[in-house]
C-alpha cells in the first residue's frame, strides 16, 4: 500500500504542483498574518499616544488650534488694514521754518508750520510775531499744494514736511 502512494505522486505531477502551491500559499497565509498582527500592534500603540493619550484626539485639538490660529491671523490682517488706513490719513509729515518776519526784530520769533499726511493733505501755520502783536494764519493744503498764496516760508515748511515723509515709506 505504501507503494500506491508513491505510485500516486509519480504519475500525476499535477497534483503534486497543485500540492506543492496549496503548501506555499499555506505558509504565505502564515507570514502575512505574522505581519497583520505586527502592524496592528503599532497601530494601538501608536493610537494611544505619549503617556496614553489618544493620538486621534491630539489631532483634533491640534487641527482645531490650527483653525483658531488661521481665524486670528485673519482678525489681525484686518486690524492691519484698518490701521494702515488711519496712519494714512494720519499726521505723519512735519516740516517747520523759523524766520524773522519783521527787520525791526532781532531773532527769528515767526515760524510756518507743516502738518500734512501720506497723501501730502492737511495744513500749514504761519505765526507772524512783532513786537505789538502775533497773527496765526492757517491754509488747507492738498496734494502738497494750497489754494492760497504761500510765502516762501510757508513753501519750505511744506517741502520739508514732504521730504520728512518720504523717508517714513519702507
Amino acid at each position: 500500500m505504501a507503494m500506491d502512494g508513491i505510485w500516486l505522486f509519480q504519475g500525476n505531477r499535477t497534483l503534486l504542483t497543485i500540492y506543492a502551491l496549496f503548501g506555499i500559499s499555506i505558509l504565505l497565509f502564515f507570514i502575512l498574518n505574522i505581519h497583520l498582527l505586527l502592524v496592528g500592534r503599532r497601530y494601538r500603540r501608536l493610537m494611544r499616544g505619549v503617556n496614553g493619550a489618544n493620538l486621534e484626539k491630539l489631532l483634533e485639538e491640534t487641527m482645531q488650534a490650527c483653525r483658531d490660529a488661521e481665524k486670528r491671523v485673519d482678525d489681525l490682517e484686518g486690524l492691519c488694514r484698518e490701521l494702515k488706513q488711519l496712519s494714512t490719513a494720519s499726521i505723519r509729515r512735519v516740516g517747520f521754518v523759523r524766520f524773522n518776519a519783521f527787520s525791526d526784530m532781532g531773532s527769528d520769533l515767526s515760524f510756518a508750520l507743516a502738518l500734512l499726511n501720506e497723501p501730502g493733505d492737511g495744513i500749514v501755520l504761519c505765526c507772524l510775531t512783532s513786537r505789538e502783536e502775533c497773527r496765526l494764519y492757517a491754509k488747507p493744503v492738498k496734494g502738497g499744494v494750497s489754494p492760497y498764496p504761500l510765502s516762501e516760508e510757508e513753501k519750505e515748511a511744506i517741502r520739508k514736511a514732504l521730504e520728512a515723509g518720504s523717508s517714513l515709506k519702507r
